[in-house]
């Protein structure tokens, strides 16, 4: 018994992955995403902080960001390359997210800084002078 078809494949050559991902030839587009953030309760993020999250954010994902800050919302306009408006909608919307929770965390440790300081400095002016 003789085994064939062992050396190739006759016809084009096509990668094997090829056939994997249908229709992945899809051309990406740059997408320029508006994505509005209400007050919660009245609090709005510090804009520099925000502004840093939202950068790191952004790059993170291969995009940018450019944020107005009013005195009820944040409106932000997040610029990414997708291959269609859904996916893109999707990261600008993880860009906001990610920027809000880093500034969020960011302000909470800073805040326990600022208490350990202000509590170290009541120490040191309540010691007694020796």
């Amino acid at each position: 018994m003789a085994l064939q078809g062992f050396g190739g494949i006759s016809g084009p050559e096509m990668s094997e992955t090829g056939l994997t991902v249908p229709d992945m030839n899809e051309l990406l587009s740059r997408y320029n995403i508006t994505v509005a953030v209400g007050c919660d309760g009245g609090y709005l993020p510090d804009p520099a902080a925000f502004a840093a999250a939202a950068g790191q954010s952004a790059w993170s994902r291969s995009a940018t960001i450019v944020s107005a800050h009013l005195a009820d919302k944040i409106i932000s306009v997040v610029m990414v390359t997708a291959p269609d408006r859904y996916a893109a909608v999707a990261v600008a919307r993880a860009v906001v997210s990610d920027a809000i929770k880093r500034q969020a965390l960011s302000s909470s440790q800073s805040a326990d800084n600022r208490a350990h300081h202000r509590a170290e400095v009541r120490r040191t002016q309540l010691k007694p002078a020796s």
